[in-house]
Parts: C-alpha cells; sequence; structure tokens
C-alpha cells in the first residue's frame, strides 16, 4: 500500500509526540530524584480543571491549638500557617466554570523542613530543633518535624526517590474553599490592593467583570448563575492582560486597566459603583470606561499600571510595541513614549519594579525578558536569557529588589537575579546558563500558565499549568543566598558593580 503524504505527515507529527512525551517523562523523574536537594517544599496538588490564573492573596492565618503540626514526643513549637491562592477554571462542554480560592497550608519561616521518609517503616526523619529553627540536642529540646503530604515532596532514602506521604495532614493541605460562578473560562483574576475581596476578571467575552468575593456562600447552590457586582463594558474583544492603579490614595482606589484583542486599552474607574452595590445589595452594575488608549495595531496582550504614578499605565502586543501612557493627556490615541520592536515577535507580558520607577520588564515570544530604563528607551538594559521557548508572564518579587521571575511554554518557571549580572563563572557554569540565572523550577510537565510570588513568605511560589497541576514551592536557601564571604572580598571596584548599578538604580532602592 502506497500512503499519501497526508498519511505519512500524520505518522511523522505522532512519532514526534511520542518523542517528546518520553522526553518530558524522562525530565520529570530526573527533576523528582533531585527535588529534595534543591527545594525547601514542593507541594504538588491536581485540580479538577486547568487554572489559567493564579495570584495570591494577602490573608494569612496561623494555625494552631488542635492543628499543631508535627509534634513528636510533646507539643510541637513549630505551627502551620494558612495562605490564599486566587484560581479559576478553564472548562470543556456545558460543565460551569468558576472563580476560585484556595486555601494553602504552608510551614512557617522558621520551621524546619525535612522531606525525607527513610526512618522506620516509613516514617519521616526527625529533626530536633530549637525555638528560633536552630538544631538542637535531642536530650533538651522536643522533637518535630514538618512534611508536606504530597507524593511531590516526601523523599524515601532508601529508594534514593520521592514518594509516600506523610501522616501530617495539615502542613501541605490544599482545599478549594470558595467557588464563585463565572461567565466561561478565567482567563484572568487579579484582586484590588486595597481591597482583596475585591475581583477583576477576563473571559472569553468582551466584557470585564468585579466581584466581591466576600459575599457569595462558599458552595454555589445548583442553578446558580454568575452574577457579579460590576460588568465593565466597552471592549470589543477577549482578552487577559488586567491591573488595579496600587498608588496609595482614595483617588486610585478602583481604577483598572484593561486590555484586549480588540487593539485597546481601557481605563475604568469602579469604586462608585461598588459602593452602590453595597449599599443596594445589587450585582450588574454597568460601569464605561473613562478613557480608550489606542496605538497598538494588534491584539494588546498585557497591561500594567505603574507602582508609584497614579497617571502612568503601560501596555504591549503582539506588534511588538511597548507603550506608556499618560492617563491625564486628553490624547488617547498617542502614548507618552513608544518602544518599537521590543521584541523579535509577540511581546507576551510587562511589568513595572515595584520599587525602581524607572525599571520595566517585559517578556516576549522570542524567549527573552528585557528589562528597561524608561529615561533611555533606545535599548534594553539587559536581555535574560535562558528559556527555550516563548515567554509567557513576568513577575518582579515583593521581597527582593534584584529578583524577577518568568514563565514559558518550555514548561519552566525562571528564577533571575540581577545582582548577579555581569559576575564571573566557570566554563562549567556557564553550561548552565548566564550567571543571573538563579534557578530554574522544572516540575510542571505541560505549559505554565501563570504564577505568582508570595507576599507572605519569601522565595515561595506558585504555579498552574495546563495539565490541570497546581504546585507550591520554594528553592533550597543555598539557591539564592550569597555564597560570597564579604570579610575575604578584595579592596577594589567589583567589574560587575557598575553593570547591576545601572540595572538596579541602587541609589534610589530603599
Amino acid at each position: 500500500k502506497i500512503q499519501t503524504m497526508a498519511e505519512v505527515t500524520a505518522e511523522q507529527e505522532a512519532l514526534r509526540a511520542k518523542m517528546e512525551e518520553n522526553l518530558i517523562a524522562q525530565e520529570y523523574k530526573i527533576w523528582k530524584k533531585n527535588t529534595p536537594f534543591l527545594y525547601d517544599f514542593v507541594m504538588t496538588h491536581g485540580l479538577e480543571w486547568p487554572s489559567l490564573t493564579g495570584q495570591w492573596l494577602p490573608p494569612i492565618k496561623e494555625l494552631n491549638d488542635g492543628n499543631k503540626v508535627g509534634a513528636v514526643g510533646g507539643v510541637s513549637l513549630n505551627r502551620a500557617e494558612q495562605h490564599e491562592l486566587l484560581l479559576g477554571t478553564h472548562t470543556t462542554g456545558d460543565d460551569p466554570n468558576y472563580l476560585m480560592i484556595a486555601s494553602v497550608n504552608l510551614p512557617r519561616e522558621d520551621a524546619v523542613i525535612d522531606n525525607r521518609t527513610g526512618g522506620k517503616d516509613g516514617e519521616p526523619v526527625v529533626t530536633p530543633t530549637n525555638g528560633d529553627g536552630a538544631e538542637a540536642p535531642l536530650k533538651k529540646q522536643r522533637t518535630e518535624i514538618i512534611d508536606a503530604p504530597q507524593p511531590a515532596t516526601n523523599y524515601n532514602d532508601e529508594k534514593g526517590e520521592l514518594g509516600g506521604y506523610s501522616s501530617v495532614d495539615r502542613v501541605g493541605k490544599i482545599d478549594i474553599r470558595v467557588k464563585i460562578p463565572h461567565d466561561g473560562e478565567v482567563n484572568r483574576a487579579r484582586y484590588m490592593p486595597q481591597n482583596h475581596f475585591v475581583v477583576a476578571t477576563r473571559g472569553p467575552g468582551k466584557d470585564v467583570y468585579v466581584y466581591d468575593v466576600s459575599r457569595p456562600p462558599s458552595e454555589p447552590k445548583a442553578g446558580d448563575t454568575p452574577a457579579p457586582e460590576v460588568i465593565c463594558r466597552g471592549h470589543g474583544g477577549e482578552g487577559y492582560g488586567l491591573s488595579w492603579c496600587g498608588v496609595e490614595g482614595a483617588e486610585n482606589t478602583g481604577k483598572l486597566a484593561t486590555c484586549a484583542e480588540d487593539k485597546l486599552v481601557c481605563l475604568w474607574d469602579v469604586r462608585e459603583a461598588l459602593a452602590t452595590s453595597k449599599r443596594d445589595s445589587t450585582s450588574g452594575i454597568v460601569v464605561e470606561p473613562y478613557a480608550r488608549l489606542s496605538c497598538h495595531t494588534d491584539v494588546v496582550e498585557d497591561v500594567d499600571w505603574h507602582n508609584r504614578d497614579p497617571n502612568l499605565v503601560g501596555s504591549c502586543g503582539d506588534d511588538r510595541l511597548v507603550c506608556l501612557w499618560d492617563a491625564r493627556t486628553g490624547r488617547h490615541d498617542r502614548p507618552v513614549n513608544v518602544i518599537k520592536d521590543a521584541h523579535a515577535g509577540d511581546v507576551n507580558s510587562m511589568e513595572f519594579h515595584p520599587v525602581n520607577e524607572h525599571l520595566l520588564a517585559t517578556g516576549g515570544s522570542d524567549k527573552v525578558v528585557k528589562l528597561w530604563d524608561m529615561r533611555n528607551l533606545k535599548a534594553p538594559l539587559q536581555t535574560l536569557v535562558g528559556h527555550l521557548d516563548q515567554v509567557y508572564t513576568v513577575h518582579w518579587s515583593p521581597h527582593n529588589d534584584s529578583a524577577l521571575a518568568s514563565c514559558s511554554a518550555d514548561r519552566r518557571i525562571a528564577l533571575w537575579d540581577l545582582s548577579r549580572i555581569g559576575q564571573e563563572q566557570s566554563p562549567e557554569d556557564a553550561e548552565d546558563g548566564p550567571p543571573e540565572l538563579l534557578f530554574l523550577h522544572g516540575g510542571h510537565t505541560a505549559r505554565v500558565n501563570d504564577f505568582g510570588w508570595n507576599p507572605n513568605m519569601d522565595w515561595c511560589l506558585a504555579g498552574v499549568s495546563e495539565d490541570n497541576v497546581l504546585q507550591v514551592w520554594s528553592p533550597n536557601e543555598d539557591v539564592y543566598a550569597d555564597d560570597e564571604d564579604d570579610g575575604d572580598e578584595e579592596e577594589g571596584e567589583d567589574p560587575a558593580m557598575k553593570q547591576r548599578t545601572e540595572i538596579l538604580g541602587d541609589d534610589e532602592l530603599e
């Protein structure tokens, strides 16, 4: 039988897919073996449906008394903390979609974590600690262990691999606590900085929804339909990007920027509508944008509101442009600054630095992250190379001025440390990437849709991927700790310091 060209192509495609599947499985197995040495903890949770969005919420609750964890031979000094994540669903068919809030029980930052399970009968290895987390002699101190009850966080010394469950049922526990009906999949959800109960969402339609997540019941009843407090109506297509104005001041509360496939950036003020909804117990109040910004010639992928200037908004899109807008001007078709050909392809994401008012990061389909100084946009300050596929999202760390993270279609979340730019490397280290590439999280086996830094725990992140997986993790301290001894440094200027200062603006960072 002579095969047609289409049949040959189909067979080749099936073979390629099978080889890629095997490669991903092999990479995951290697990652799994090395997890105990690379992470303080990893928690893997299977969601019912994939989530396209993920953001930590500010509330944190300490679990104690009946919820003490890991007590061995006495009362545990270390307790779990309950954190919250904002998630969504992306269902198929007629299955309903929800905006969701998940609770995540994490160990306190001063807790000692030992994920090995090589003790007697598979019991966790027990580490005696002082109250401040330091190791102590067994005779003088209560013994305790904190172990996340997820397969991906338990390491068996005998087998040399992860596996098995801990008897501890608090730390590591992830539950979907609130489900709110949503019209279509949740493309993105972000809470308002001034009031974390107010959440804006994007779906497959043209409208932007604003919910008060404190009002609906935790579990929807049968037949419940989406009932947002505010509907922002003014876009002509679907979109992903949205950003609240977080600058202090009552006049900035409720200001929201969004973008869409219609090539527009819209600015909204929902403060009055939210007050009316709360006062009159009504929902579905329609608000129109107070400004439509039009300069892009293709899909606008992302938008961000400046962290210090309430009038400065940034946008980026498939036209390779990065636009900076002054909301005070009457010219809504002329941004104050434009970066043309910011990337060699679509610009998928952008974010202003939380402290340095001049610094901006972008991620593109050309597989790189770029840093920009808004005082001179002729060329990027630095190009960060390390991803193998297009970059979807970039986020600055809320704790470390020099730390940045990015997620990609290559199934990786990269952590970057800008303070290491220009540092000397051995040829062996250079093979792993540039000095500023601090860490590559390889726990996902499908495209990473979104991720976020935990504002309440340093170096703790959460990511969601296309295969329904939510992972919460923190790299080992050895990954990000400065391994240089300041006392051994020779006098003289560090050759990397000038470049670092130019990027971070050290004299302006607090």
